[in-house]
């Protein structure tokens, strides 16, 4: 059974895989855009700037700025400015409001799994409660403030904002992802965040990519903001683009980011032999990776293995060009020169699925090819592959 959100901006492009307009999340922003205005800043959102590069951020606080000094926003002011200290991010309340049906729903869509990071005790004490009454107080700011409305009145630009993004994502790759790292997800959830505020600049955006857990299995979720600046107008009805048109974020983020879904699971079960060859992230290797801003041996791997997995889809696709531009692009131009070893390694796992029916059980083999690297070979490589 296909998994997706019931929202009414949401759109299936495959039999897995949605793209949606979350009501609570872009009710989640335009409160937050209001409780800074008592609180100074929350992660990319700040009291001083207008963001009128982004539409809805801008016209939305405009719409609701008479709620700012309102019971339901000085509350959830309160409750951001705590979460703030303990958390310092949003991604958390994110993920936990993909969990309630959309606003004006009340309730649950899925039981809420124990591991959920707002539910951490450990790692962010107090914030489950926060959490929880953040979400309702969000449910009460969409009711009291007529957010449903706002959200309906300017549905032409999000529906053009899923119009630009949908051009750009490769569901087609999905099911080559699925077969070659040998594991399913029960459904992929992409969501749009045109009300997330993000520091003007070209290509300035923000994503990330939740795991959820549903009744049928797994979900892959992805997270993304705006990444093209886009001229203010005298109205959300005035523009004729929307800020998602852009071909190699969304690609990236769609491929890239779900790749991540497969990855990182698996090496977190194999932290310490991981680990245990640290010292091959020479300072050589470290300045190599500087434009992808990777300063431990944990994430080098992690971002390695993930690009592989993007090349070698590829070329289980028939797509031996874009095969080609993914490696120039991350050997030549980032620096991840360890992929030409992976590749190779790669080979003998594609030519062995009966030895090797999933990634999981290839991964032991990398590790250990990993193992018997010196520091000053991975210099060399350096070396050898300098643009």
């Amino acid at each position: 059974m296909p998994i997706a959100a019931y929202s009414q901006l949401s759109e299936k492009i495959s039999s897995k895989v949605s793209l949606n307009v979350n009501a609570n999340i872009e009710t989640y922003f335009i409160a937050e855009k209001l409780a800074v205005q008592h609180i100074g800043n929350y992660v990319f959102s700040n009291k001083e700037s207008s963001f009128d590069h982004q539409p809805i951020v801008y016209f939305g606080y405009k719409e609701f700025m008479g709620w700012k000094d309102r019971p339901v926003i000085i509350r959830i002011s309160e409750i951001l400015k705590q979460l703030r200290d303990i958390q310092h991010d949003n991604s958390q309340q994110i993920e936990y409001l993909l969990y309630l049906n959309e606003f004006p729903k009340k309730g649950f869509r899925w039981t809420v799994p124990p591991g959920l990071s707002m539910y951490n005790e450990t790692q962010y004490p107090g914030a489950k409660a926060l959490g929880i009454e953040l979400g309702d107080s969000l449910a009460s700011f969409y009711k009291q403030a007529g957010v449903g409305k706002f959200l309906k009145n300017n549905a032409a630009f999000y529906k053009g904002a899923l119009a630009e993004a949908r051009k750009h994502i490769s569901s087609r790759a999905i099911p080559f992802m699925e077969k070659w790292y040998g594991q399913q997800f029960a459904g992929y959830e992409l969501y749009l965040m045109p009300g997330m505020p993000v520091t003007a600049g070209d290509d300035n955006y923000r994503a990330f990519g939740p795991m959820l857990t549903s009744p049928a299995g797994k979900v892959s979720a992805m997270v993304f903001s705006s990444s093209i600046q886009l001229s203010l107008m005298k109205s959300l009805k005035d523009y004729q683009h929307f800020g998602f048109d852009n071909a190699g974020v969304i690609r990236f983020l769609t491929v890239h980011e779900i790749g991540h879904s497969f990855v990182n699971p698996l090496l977190a079960q194999m932290k310490p032999v991981m680990l245990r060859d640290s010292g091959l992230f020479t300072p050589a290797f470290a300045k190599s990776l500087e434009k992808s801003y990777i300063g431990n041996w944990e994430v080098c791997i992690t971002e390695h293995l993930v690009r592989l997995g993007e090349i070698r889809t590829a070329i289980s696709m028939g797509d031996e060009r874009e095969a080609a531009r993914l490696r120039k692009m991350h050997v030549r131009e980032m620096g991840f020169i360890l992929i030409p070893m992976l590749e190779k390694l790669a080979a003998i796992y594609e030519s062995d699925r009966l030895k090797y029916p999933d990634f999981k059980r290839f991964l032991p083999v990398i590790f250990e090819a990993l193992h018997h690297l010196k520091p000053g070979e991975v210099d060399d490589l350096i070396r050898q592959n300098k643009v």
